[in-house]
């Protein structure tokens, strides 16, 4: 009896240590998940600049905008790493420490995936200026831009969606963001995630609401619903059935400046699998506007408030 007494007691000790080193492990485990987690959520400071060539036709206001979008690109690429790479880090070094870019690779470089999401921005920054410099007989113009603020490493995978403009009635087939005067512009989407879309267009410093179309404000104030793994053929009258209740649909024809000069736009297609807020819009040539400094301030809160806030920027380009 005493010597099962003494076993019991043996195997109720070796229960209790068992026991107690998988509470530890487990802790453990868990403070290192913790760990783990508040280093990815770490939102840190970042910087860069850049110098870009300004060749061809373009618009100040576009260029601003693009050139910006790749200062914060390859801030956060600097730091966080490159999902896509598109010779951003073979990019030229000014005197000053700048990155040299053409227009070109500019929007190669504005369009690159990195493993970062933009924050915020810093009190008086990105900060952009217009330079005239000499090259043997000839002036070159070029746009100097440099960006400070917050960012953090992508936490999670991306819900994945595809988008483009389109110019015909087969949106595979005319994938361009190069239209003519006159010329219709469609957008096509599709997500792998059911969510929430609005769409904006900058055009001479001001961004345009284009989705959710002008007649819905009632019942789709901020945001339309789109649904998973199914196409979407935005502002095309044969394709208006896809929100309840409102059949209409804005049709968007490009035009040239007055005089025939070519305009340089960029389309923002903005998804996220959570509602969200618009910005606070005015009236304006029957259009919802925003400037673009607040239209990009609304842009750093969501994306400091919903890591699935995604922006997808689309260059579109009007000639004769």
């Amino acid at each position: 009896m005493k010597i099962f007494e003494k076993f019991l007691g043996v195997m109720c000790l070796i229960l209790i240590l068992s026991t107690s080193i998988l509470l530890n492990n487990s802790f453990a485990q868990d403070k290192k998940d913790k760990k783990e987690k508040r280093e990815k959520e770490k939102i840190i400071r970042v910087s860069a600049k850049i110098e870009v060539l300004m060749e061809g036709d373009y618009t100040q206001n576009s260029m601003k905008e693009k050139a910006i979008q790749a200062a914060k690109i390859q801030a956060m690429g600097d730091e966080f790493g490159y999902s896509i790479i598109q010779g951003i880090n073979t990019q030229t070094k000014s005197v000053s420490g700048a990155s040299v870019m053409t227009t070109t690779r500019l929007n190669e470089v504005s369009n690159t995936l990195v493993k970062g999401e933009w924050v915020s921005d810093d009190s008086g920054f990105p900060k952009t200026r217009f330079s005239i410099r000499d090259k043997g007989e000839k002036q070159e113009i070029w746009l100097e831009c440099e960006v400070k603020g917050k960012a953090r490493k992508i936490q999670e995978t991306r819900v994945d969606f595809e988008t483009f403009t389109y110019n015909c009635s087969e949106p595979q087939k005319c994938n361009t963001g190069q239209f003519k005067h006159q010329e219709s512009m469609y957008l096509y989407f599709k997500t792998a995630s059911k969510g929430y879309l609005s769409v904006f267009m900058l055009e001479d410093g001001m961004v345009h609401r284009l989705l959710p179309y002008s007649q819905m404000e009632d019942t789709y104030e901020s945001v339309v619903p789109v649904d998973a793994d199914k196409e979407y053929l935005l502002f095309s009258p044969k394709h208006r059935n896809y929100f309840a209740d409102y059949p209409l649909v804005d049709e968007y024809e490009m035009q040239t400046q007055e005089d025939g000069s070519p305009v340089s736009n960029l389309v923002y297609v903005i998804f996220s699998t959570k509602p969200f807020a618009k910005p606070i819009l005015t009236e304006k040539d029957n259009f919802k506007v925003i400037d673009l400094p607040k239209f990009q301030e609304w842009l750093n809160k969501n994306q400091g408030l919903d890591k699935n806030f995604q922006v997808k920027r689309l260059s579109v380009t009007v000639n004769k």
